[in-house]
């Protein structure tokens, strides 16, 4: 058995600093969780096109796929912390006890070496 897990976060939402956009492949997210989709996985936006420019003060110059080749068919474009906060709430309901604000300032250890749980800082 697994025993019983938590995880600390020392911000107050445990999706608030995670603010990037990405390109994300779905298939790993589905391996984890295979019914993501139905459970409302935050992916709503599928890549349509691949365009890598250099934007400049005043113009963008558009980069060959040839150059920096990108295939992003089947993939997502997310907003990250919608993505996080998604698994925040799917770990909750497996029994994860989620702490947001409560940093682990050190793993606490039993006589057997094995880990009894963690300490915090002063709240």
């Amino acid at each position: 058995a697994v025993g019983d897990l938590c995880f600390h976060d020392v911000y107050d939402t445990y999706c608030c600093h995670t603010l990037s956009g990405a390109v994300i492949e779905p298939g790993p997210l589905l391996d984890l969780i295979p019914d993501a989709i139905e459970r409302g996985a935050p992916l709503h936006t599928p890549v349509t096109k691949d365009q890598f420019s250099i934007l400049t003060k005043n113009r963008s110059l558009d980069i060959p796929e040839l150059v920096i080749p990108m295939k992003n068919h089947g993939n997502y474009i997310v907003r990250l912390g919608h993505v996080v906060k998604w698994l925040g709430e799917q770990a909750e309901e497996l029994g994860v006890e989620i702490y947001p604000g409560y940093a682990a300032s050190e793993v606490l250890f039993h006589e057997d070496g094995s880990v009894k749980g963690v300490a915090t800082n002063d709240v």
